[in-house]
């Protein structure tokens, strides 16, 4: 059975969402590669299938999560950011083993004292909290057996404040879903599930996924993309 590779892409045209999806194929070309979006975002270039969701998109954890949860494949899948680049080839369902979910471990910055007016918003109950204690997962990469999952952790969002519900969301229902145990959930480290361009991990645990993220890793991306001929 093919790896399974799931992502969200709404909006303008990315060429960041195309890295991924290019490398992806240049390493495991079998795979399947699945775009969750809304009614108009254009289809990135690769993709095996677009499915397409209704939804306010400008609350685009709540969106987000309603994406992931409405897909009905009852297999194992790799669910990604965009701003991350494959550069080994990785299988979902022996990541999973017998879990049902396995969700990215935070391994970097994790003493860092947690950002209280990220974007703009008033997170002050996380106030002398580190990053790692408010977020101890990292929602870029997240394998799940089914949607059962997402489903759950899309229902404990609805309940969250409303601020959530456009950033940090998927972070705090992830979070909260694991805790509660109704999931048998293993663990995936972010050294090799989204390992930061600026790490240098050891050899034998060489990355499976680079992750960029921020506005300042981005031209990395390219960068590390343009060495791999994966872009011009």
């Amino acid at each position: 059975m093919s790896a399974t590779f799931v992502f969200l892409h709404v909006g303008p045209a990315s060429g960041f969402p195309t890295l991924l999806v290019r490398s992806i194929r240049a390493i495991q070309p079998e795979a399947e590669i699945v775009q969750c979006t809304d009614a108009t975002t254009l289809a990135v270039e690769g993709v095996n299938s677009v499915v397409r969701s209704v939804g306010d998109t400008s609350n685009l954890m709540i969106f987000r999560l309603q994406s992931f949860a409405a897909l009905s494949a009852a297999k194992p899948a790799l669910y990604l950011d965009t701003d991350m680049l494959c550069v080994s080839r990785i299988d979902p369902a022996f990541e999973l083993g017998d879990g049902d979910v396995a969700v990215c471990h935070r391994e970097f910055n994790c003493a860092s004292p947690f950002n209280t007016g990220f974007a703009g918003l008033d997170l002050s109950e996380y106030s002398n909290m580190t990053l790692a204690e408010v977020y101890p997962y990292v929602a870029c990469a997240t394998v799940t057996r089914d949607n059962r999952f997402w489903a759950a952790c899309l229902e404990n969002l609805q309940t969250l404040a409303s601020k959530f519900h456009y950033w940090y969301g998927d972070q705090e229902a992830i979070r909260n879903v694991i805790r509660t145990g109704r999931f048998n959930s293993k663990r995936l480290p972010e050294s090799r599930f989204g390992c930061l361009p600026e790490a240098q991990p050891s050899a034998s645990e060489a990355p499976y996924l680079m992750h960029f993220k921020g506005a300042h890793r981005k031209p990395l991306m390219l960068e590390f993309a343009r060495k791999r001929g994966l872009a011009p």
